[in-house]
């Protein structure tokens, strides 16, 4: 068990019934979920994560309208090609570093997250980032 996970209330969710998700899950509010093994490409995301764990996800080609993961747990997350300006990562463990790729990152939004556990390969904007 993790205790900094307990401590910060994104303790991982239990991993039975673990179930594949779709792109319509990723819109509005999304509150104690599993979403594990998504390959998102090219789609319009509007969504506020909050207590969930994502594993495995892949985003692709996108400009988010918004997205917001608060006192989640993430593990293998990249982000390709992507416009990550209204995009906020606030009070989560992360597990796994999460990987951009060419992404566009000013603006982005870390709110008591740890740095290191950003990866940023060939992005633009890294020291435009908002820390806090």
């Amino acid at each position: 068990m993790n205790l900094n996970a307990k401590r910060q209330g994104a303790m991982p969710l239990s991993l039975q019934n673990t179930q594949r998700n779709t792109i319509s899950d990723l819109n509005g509010l999304i509150e104690n979920r599993q979403l594990v093994g998504l390959n998102i490409r090219g789609e319009k995301i509007s969504a506020i994560i909050y207590r969930s764990n994502l594993s495995e996800i892949s985003f692709r080609d996108i400009c988010f309208s918004y997205l917001t993961l608060n006192r989640c747990c993430l593990e293998n997350i990249t982000f390709e090609n992507c416009d990550m300006r209204n995009v906020c990562f606030s009070h989560s463990v992360v597990t796994k570093p999460i990987v951009f790729r060419g992404c566009q990152v000013a603006g982005m939004r870390l709110m008591n997250m740890h740095r290191r556990m950003f990866v940023f390969e060939e992005c633009s904007g890294v020291g435009q980032i908002l820390i806090a």
